[in-house]
C-alpha cells in the first residue's frame, strides 16, 4: 500500500501541473500586477522545481555554493515539500477557500460517505439477487432482461442517467428534491455529518424523511453501473458453480432448491463476486465526482470539481490521495476476508 500511495502521490502531482491556468492569477484575477503575481507564487512555493532541484547540481559543480547548501537546495522542490508536510500531518491549505484543508475534508467526507453507503447498498441488495436468478433461470424472460438491462447499466454514462432521473422524477413527477442533501430553508443540529443518522439521533422524523428523500435519486444514479457489474459476475460465477459435481450430489440427496442455491452454490461463488464488490468501490468514489456535481450534493468529489476549476491543486492533491487510500483499505480488507470465506485459502 505504501509504494502505491506514493506513486499516486508523483502522479497527481504532476497531471495536475499539467492543467493550464496558475493558481496565483487564479486568486489574484487576470489583471493583478506582476509583481504581486510573483509574490503570491513565492507564498505558495510555486516558483520551485516540482520534484527536484537540477539547477543545485550545476551550482555546486561550478563551485557558487557549498555541497551542502547544493545538497539542501537539491532537495527544495513543490512535491517533496508537498510530501514532508504530509508526513507531518499537515493537509495545507485551500488556496481558493484560504482554509486548512483538515478543516474541509471533515466537511466532505461525512457526505460522500452518506451518499456511497445507500448507492453500493443498492448495488448488492438488486445485484446479488438478480445474478442469482438469472444463473438458476437460465435463457429464461428473466435472464434475458436482466442481462440487457445490466449491459445497460454498465454503459450508461452516470451524468446522463443523473439528468434523466432530474427530469422524470424531480422536475415532471416532482417526487423528490433535484439537488443538494437538506433543505436550504432548514436546519439540522449535526453530530456525525451524516444527516440521516443525525436526523435519527435528534428525533427528528421530518428531517429524516426530507434526507431519504434527498438521498433516493444520487444512490440510484451512483449505484447503476455497480449493480449491472454485480448481477453479471454474480451470474457468471454461479453458472460456474452449478455445473459442480456436488451441486448434482447436493440435488440428489432431496435438498431444497433454495438451501442448494444459498447454503452451497452461493457460498462457493461469493469470491469473485466479493473481489468485484471491492473493485466497484473505486468506480463508486470515481462516479461520485460526476454524481455530486449533476445533484450538487456537496461531498469530496463536487469539492474536487471545483478545485480542479479553480487550479486548487493542494485540495485535488490531497482528495485524490484520500480516496487511493480508501480504495486501498478497502482491497487489502476484500483480501483478508478470502480467508474466512474459503478455509483452504486460510490453510495455504
Amino acid at each position: 500500500m505504501i509504494p502505491t500511495l506514493l506513486g499516486v502521490t508523483v502522479l497527481v502531482f504532476l497531471f495536475i501541473h499539467l492543467i493550464p491556468g496558475d493558481p496565483a492569477i487564479v486568486m489574484l484575477g487576470e489583471h493583478a500586477a506582476v509583481e504581486n503575481v510573483e509574490r503570491i507564487r513565492e507564498q505558495l512555493g510555486l516558483n520551485k522545481p516540482l520534484l527536484l532541484n537540477l539547477d543545485a547540481v550545476a551550482q555546486v559543480s561550478r563551485g557558487e555554493v557549498s555541497i551542502g547548501e547544493g545538497f539542501k537546495s537539491f532537495f527544495d522542490s513543490q512535491y517533496l515539500g508537498f510530501l514532508g508536510r504530509l508526513l507531518r500531518g499537515d493537509l495545507g491549505k485551500s488556496v481558493h477557500e484560504h482554509t486548512p484543508i483538515a478543516d474541509l475534508l471533515k466537511l466532505k467526507i461525512p457526505a460522500t460517505v452518506e451518499l456511497s453507503l445507500p448507492a453500493m447498498a443498492f448495488a448488492i441488495v438488486m445485484g446479488i439477487p438478480a445474478g442469482i436468478i438469472s444463473a438458476t433461470r437460465r435463457n429464461s424472460v428473466f435472464d434475458n432482461v436482466s442481462m440487457v438491462g445490466s449491459l445497460v447499466g454498465v454503459s450508461m454514462p452516470i451524468f446522463w442517467l443523473g439528468l434523466m432521473l432530474i427530469y422524470f422524477f424531480g422536475v415532471k413527477l416532482g417526487w423528490f428534491p433535484t439537488y443538494g442533501r437538506f433543505p436550504v430553508d432548514l436546519s439540522l443540529e449535526t453530530v456525525t455529518g451524516l444527516y440521516t443518522l443525525d436526523s435519527i439521533i435528534a428525533g427528528d422524523s421530518q428531517a429524516l424523511g426530507l434526507a431519504l428523500k434527498h438521498l433516493v435519486m444520487p444512490s440510484i444514479a451512483l449505484g447503476t453501473i455497480p449493480m449491472a457489474v454485480i448481477a453479471r459476475m454474480t451470474r457468471s460465477a454461479m453458472l460456474e458453480v452449478l455445473q459442480e459435481d456436488y451441486i448434482r450430489t447436493a440435488y440428489a440427496k432431496g435438498l431444497r432448491e433454495r438451501t442448494v442455491i444459498l447454503r452451497h452454490a452461493l457460498k462457493n461463488a461469493f469470491l469473485p463476486v466479493i473481489t468485484i464488490i471491492g473493485l466497484q468501490v473505486g468506480s463508486l468514489l470515481a462516479g461520485a465526482i460526476m454524481t455530486e456535481t449533476v445533484f450538487s450534493w456537496p461531498g469530496v468529489g463536487k469539492w474536487v470539481y471545483d478545485a480542479i476549476l479553480a487550479r486548487d491543486y493542494p485540495v485535488v492533491q490531497v482528495a485524490v490521495l484520500v480516496i487511493t487510500l480508501v480504495i486501498a483499505v478497502i482491497n487489502l480488507a476484500v483480501d483478508v476476508s478470502y480467508a474466512f470465506l474459503n478455509p483452504k485459502i486460510r490453510l495455504e
